[in-house]
């Protein structure tokens, strides 16, 4: 098996972003086969994105067809069953399987593309709201011309890196808390 070869660019950062926050590499055994697959899932809304630019992207750049569709538990599905799809990105360092701790691959950050990086990671865990407060009852409720951006996501490793690039960027994050084990 020659392994795929491709070039790390803006959209392969912002891709594997989106890869380390909704998707998955697996690897099971389907009548008496081993399958490896590149996977994700995600919200119904972002049906366009994932045709558009990731099943898109995949297809451009390697030989391979993904199947993608809207599930009967309301999610929508990207998936690409291929060995060399899966050795390529774990080549990468990505882990197999559920994912314990991951990190922003190596050729992400020595290529300078962490900006691509934490759009594709924004994309499929990051959200944007009004900041509010619960804590004293003599402040707003709710700051109108205040606009919060969160990541939430188990991978300690990664969201550290993420808090690293953020400040790289010029951005002064806030704080990394844990909530509700999240």
């Amino acid at each position: 098996m020659r392994p795929f070869s491709a070039s790390i660019d803006s959209n392969m950062a912002e891709f594997l972003g989106v890869l380390i926050g909704d998707g998955c590499i697996s690897r099971f055994v389907s009548r008496g086969k081993v399958i490896f697959e590149v996977a994700f899932t995600g919200n119904p809304s972002e049906f366009d994105y994932y045709k558009g630019f990731l099943k898109l992207l995949v297809e451009t750049l390697f030989p391979i067809k993904g199947r993608l569709r809207i599930r009967d538990d309301n999610t929508v599905r990207l998936h690409f069953r291929s060995k060399r799809l899966a050795v390529y990105f774990l080549s990468m360092g990505l882990p197999l399987g559920k994912k314990r701790d991951a990190s922003i691959p190596l050729c992400v950050r020595r290529g300078h593309l962490i900006t691509s990086f934490i759009r594709g990671f924004y994309h499929a865990e990051g959200s944007i709201y009004f900041r509010y407060s619960k804590r004293y009852p003599y402040h707003a409720r709710k700051y109108g011309n205040l606009l919060v951006i969160q990541f939430r996501c188990k991978l300690r490793t990664l969201m550290s890196q993420l808090h690293r690039g953020v400040i790289e960027l010029g951005i002064t994050p806030t704080r990394i808390g844990e909530r509700d084990g999240v």
